[in-house]
């Protein structure tokens, strides 16, 4: 009876009312009707979220299956009951992605560019809506078909710098060319530029700081200034052998170096490198990735257990300053968070107190060229990562 009740209330009143409750109880609200399955996944209440300022960090993490040769969307869950077991679970309402694709976060929203599939390179441009797990493919391409290129978010522009056009040979020389997509009038643009450089399949590497994309392709550095559309070499910058870090913190770049089991930092400015002080030791490393959010850094890390099973774990590092001021790491919680036979990818933390829906005007939603799947994207054992650390939840 209470039930009923509820759903004869005006629809802009029970949105008000759902936007309020913390987004973990959203499973088990879309288990309730068919009617709060559909609330859960409307535009007009993640909308009204915005509004409301209702913060929460999300993790994403990208996982190659070896198996059919694609990456899939997987993000971080707290299980419920639990104090501190966490898991990596997959998205079910999104499609396998293109192996080795760029990932760029802008907003609330995840765009892919090229990648790879069956040892073909994909000028594909993919769109995830992340608070609604939805995936737009009409898109225009990019001009060409790459894959492990380097990307950056600057200024509602995207830029997708150089990249190879097949696996093999896994180091293939190609043009610096830049391809620039303007994400409000979805149109691209090519820059052809006259130097080569060689490009490796798996360790690639780019940060943004200050207007300008920081990046690391096999043994050389480059900062990229698209105001001038001038590319710079910085020898320091490929110092050290930094993979998939998309973690800068006032202007200081974190990763963590798997074959010394240290935290290192790049100061951009100052073009300098030091080792983080703090014993962070997290054993058995082969391949890791490093993000940050709310000034944390966030580690995913693989650990080989045989030649068919590969465990992640994720582990969080809190950054403080000594009483001389100089930065230290400390370790507050790792865990295993997901095995199975396969490699980590990507990794990103969205903000998703941020939500932008173009198409929603006068309440209603164009969502022709989005693909939704009514399997709600959460694992009813788990909840999402809470919110100013991944151990508290917040709403």
């Amino acid at each position: 009876m209470a039930m009923c009740w509820i759903t004869s209330l005006p629809e802009d009143v029970i949105i008000e009312c759902v936007a309020r409750v913390p987004r973990r109880y959203y499973p088990s609200l879309s288990l309730v009707s068919k009617f709060f399955r559909s609330l859960i996944a409307s535009p007009q209440l993640y909308a009204r979220r915005s509004l409301l300022d209702r913060t929460e960090y999300c993790l994403y993490v990208t996982i190659y299956s070896h198996d059919d040769d694609y990456d899939r969307l997987y993000t971080l869950r707290q299980k419920i009951n639990s104090s501190g077991d966490y898991c990596l679970v997959p998205i079910p309402s999104l499609p396998p992605m293109p192996s080795s694709g760029s990932y760029v976060a802008v907003g609330s929203k995840i765009y892919i560019m090229g990648g790879s599939c069956f040892e073909v390179s994909s000028n594909a441009l993919t769109l995830i809506d992340c608070p609604l797990h939805m995936a737009n493919h009409h898109l225009p391409n990019m001009p060409r078909a790459v894959a492990s290129s380097v990307s950056g978010y600057i200024n509602e522009k995207i830029y997708v710098i150089g990249g190879c056009r097949s696996r093999f040979p896994v180091f293939s020389e190609g043009p610096m060319d830049v391809m620039v997509f303007d994400v409000k009038s979805e149109t691209w643009e090519s820059k052809t530029r006259p130097d080569n450089l060689v490009f490796d399949w798996y360790s690639n590497s780019a940060v943004t700081w200050d207007d300008k994309i920081y990046f690391r392709v096999l043994k050389h550095g480059f900062v990229y200034d698209p105001s001038q559309d001038k590319m710079e070499k910085d020898d320091m910058l490929k110092s050290y052998h930094w993979v998939g870090s998309e973690c800068v913190i006032e202007r200081v770049l974190y990763y963590y170096s798997t074959a010394s089991k240290i935290l290192r930092s790049y100061d951009l400015k100052e073009r300098c490198w030091k080792r983080v002080k703090g014993e962070i030791g997290l054993s058995g490393t082969t391949c890791a990735r490093t993000v940050t959010y709310d000034k944390k850094v966030v580690v995913i890390f693989e650990k080989d257990i045989d030649r068919n099973k590969v465990e992640l774990w994720c582990a969080e590092i809190k950054l403080e300053r000594d009483e001389q001021g100089e930065i230290c790491a400390r370790l507050d919680w790792c865990v295993c968070v997901f095995e199975g036979h396969s490699r980590l990818m990507n990794c990103l933390v969205l903000n998703l107190s941020y939500f932008h829906f173009p198409s929603l005007v006068n309440g209603e939603s164009n969502s022709d060229s989005f693909v939704l799947s009514h399997d709600m994207p959460y694992e009813e054992e788990c909840r999402p990562i809470k919110v100013y650390t991944l151990g508290r939840v917040g709403s």
